[in-house]
């Protein structure tokens, strides 16, 4: 009888052990557990002004994300800001105020811990950091609270994507300056060959010409040029030869297009003299008689030409023009006209245009 009551005694001991320990190893709490915020109202935000768009939506979109990450959060007006008398954001574990200083949007944190120590966060965000945009804000506010509080998770399944990067602008392609001639008042001499052909026998010549451009502005010069002697020999056995001499002095206005690559095409008008003098002896069976004469008559003539630029300064240019002369001259040996003068005549030119001035 003793030995069934010590076995029943130890087994009443055993029951209580086990029932005593069992629920303090449960209570047991983990030291390598993270530290909670407190499980009263978890995190106050302070309304920002209410006429500062941007503060009041990144409000909205702080207690958003707090709502997503399970704390719960709660709204108050605090006019006199966060730590007066006034304001009971100390009855929760965090408080988080939007302000702006000085024009820059403002962000502070005051968090209680469990030791009763209170900690402030204060940060300012310039407009060029996002203090602009509204998610970047509650972005911020939150990595705050995070940094305080190691349970709050660092990715929120609301947070918004990250705004895709601006564009970058278009790169600029400098292109080099035409070739061609600038448009200012640059004095431009011409050098070069023509040739002078006339009608009725009176055959192409050729001569040096010399020419001055002075440009005037919007494509237009005031162009003058000085040709000769041309000298041609006309006539033949039956009629008698005679050697003819001419010059040609012309001014008037030119109008120039510049194109790319270094191309000028333009149109000339022009007025002017021209000089012929002949001389030579008819074929008479008796007593042939030297002759001599010459002539000056005024004349109008038009054409047009190309300039190719090879640089700023320097341009071959071929030049083609018309003119008529009144009266027209016409060369008579033996009674037989054997050559005419402006009636048109035709004159091509080429040679070199050097800009004077600087380009």
């Amino acid at each position: 009888m003793r030995g069934g009551r010590r076995v029943w005694c130890a087994l009443a001991v055993m029951l209580a052990v086990v029932v005593v320990v069992v629920p303090v190893a449960r209570a047991a709490p983990d030291s390598a557990a993270s530290v909670a915020v407190p499980a009263v109202t978890k995190v106050t935000v302070v309304d920002p002004p209410a006429d500062d768009r941007v503060l009041v939506e990144a409000g909205m979109r702080i207690r958003s994300e707090l709502d997503a990450a399970n704390l719960s959060n709660r709204a108050i007006a605090c006019s006199a800001g966060v730590g007066s008398a006034s304001c009971d954001a100390t009855a929760s574990a965090a408080a988080i105020a939007l302000s702006r200083q000085d024009g820059l949007a403002t962000i502070r944190v005051i968090a209680t811990l469990p030791d009763g120590y209170e900690l402030h966060r204060l940060i300012r965000v310039p407009a060029a950091a996002g203090g602009d945009d509204p998610s970047v804000l509650a972005m911020r506010a939150v990595e705050l609270l995070r940094d305080i509080y190691l349970d709050v998770p660092r990715d929120f399944p609301h947070r918004e994507a990250p705004k895709p990067a601006a564009p970058a602008p278009p790169a600029i392609q400098m292109e080099p300056p035409p070739v061609g001639p600038a448009d200012h008042k640059a004095l431009r001499m011409f050098l070069g060959a023509a040739v002078l052909g006339g009608r009725s026998g009176l055959g192409p010549a050729v001569a040096p010409v010399l020419g001055v451009a002075l440009p005037l502005g919007r494509g237009l010069s005031l162009a003058g040029s000085a040709s000769g002697p041309y000298g041609r020999l006309v006539g033949d056995e039956k009629t008698g030869s005679a050697t003819t001499t001419q010059a040609l002095a012309m001014v008037g206005g030119r109008y120039e297009l510049e194109l790319r690559g270094g191309i000028s095409p333009f149109i000339v008008l022009a007025t002017g003299v021209h000089y012929i003098r002949a001389e030579g002896t008819p074929a008479l069976e008796k007593a042939p008689v030297a002759m001599s004469s010459s002539a000056i008559a005024p004349l109008f003539a038009f054409g047009a030409g190309v300039s190719v630029w090879f640089r700023r300064w320097l341009a071959a240019t071929v030049q083609v023009e018309e003119f008529y002369t009144q009266p027209m001259t016409d060369i008579v040996i033996s009674g037989m006209a054997v050559g005419r003068a402006g009636g048109p005549s035709l004159l091509a030119q080429i040679g070199l245009l050097v800009s004077l001035g600087e380009r």
